[in-house]
């Protein structure tokens, strides 16, 4: 069966993440000293994250609900610091644009804008993130058909839903699908278990860790994503 969709991770597959979150906090913090000194100093930065994995421990539901539980945490700081529930809550909301913006900032690695153009020409691309990166603040949103995330399904990757919902959107069979990703488990060992060909971004030439499967094509740089594409599609139609 011929190769019908590219499905990719996007978060340290296509850019690094967590420098990217860390400048975007940063910038969120100084907003909240501008706009509300009191819950900055109330809330350090450093507090501030210990507040949000606090409250991700306190409520599961949030956990990959990532843009909720960061919002919710800002409405509960402002809160704390004195302001009232309906000025919280929008300050909250003007305080997560500011994260989200600076978020989607990212520096693509080397290569991934050449190898995401030329597979967008041969074949349907669907993004798969637990994250919340917003493709058309970085720029490149035109080049997926479409963009699924754990917050809009409510389940993480290495659960099925991601995957699922892309085949679906696309309306092909797991063995007509390729997924690219950097994470062992959440990408290429849930991918596989749904029978997904799998590509491994493993930038940092790691050693492979997991026995339950191995990837079909491993990369160390993304200029080399469209030959093992080619590659593994050519098995596919054997």
């Amino acid at each position: 069966m011929a190769l019908r969709l590219l499905t990719l991770d996007l978060d340290n597959t296509l850019w690094e993440t967590d420098p990217v979150i860390v400048a975007a906090e940063r910038k969120t913090h100084a907003w909240i000293s501008e706009h509300c000194p009191q819950a900055a100093s109330f809330y350090s930065l450093e507090a501030l994250r210990e507040y949000r994995n606090q409250i991700a421990e306190c409520y599961p539901q949030l956990r990959f609900q990532v843009s909720r539980l960061r919002e919710e945490v800002l409405r509960r700081v402002f809160m704390q610091s004195g302001v009232e529930r309906e000025r919280a809550a929008a300050l909250a909301a003007e305080a997560f644009q500011v994260f989200y913006r600076a978020r989607s900032e990212v520096t693509l690695f080397e290569g991934a804008a050449e190898a995401l153009q030329q597979l967008a020409a041969e074949y349907p691309l669907i993004a798969l993130t637990n994250g919340n990166a917003d493709l058309e603040l970085i720029g490149i949103n035109t080049l997926f058909r479409a963009h699924f995330s754990a917050e809009q399904l409510g389940a993480p990757k290495p659960q099925p839903d991601l995957f699922q919902a892309a085949l679906q959107k696309a309306d092909v069979h797991a063995h007509e699908c390729i997924h690219i990703g950097d994470h062992q488990e959440q990408d290429i060992v849930a991918a596989a278990r749904l029978g997904i060909k799998t590509i491994w971004v493993n930038l940092s030439d790691a050693a492979w860790a997991e026995t339950e499967v191995q990837p079909d094509q491993e990369i160390t740089h993304l200029s080399q994503l469209p030959a093992a594409v080619a590659a593994l599609a050519g098995r596919m139609s054997d």
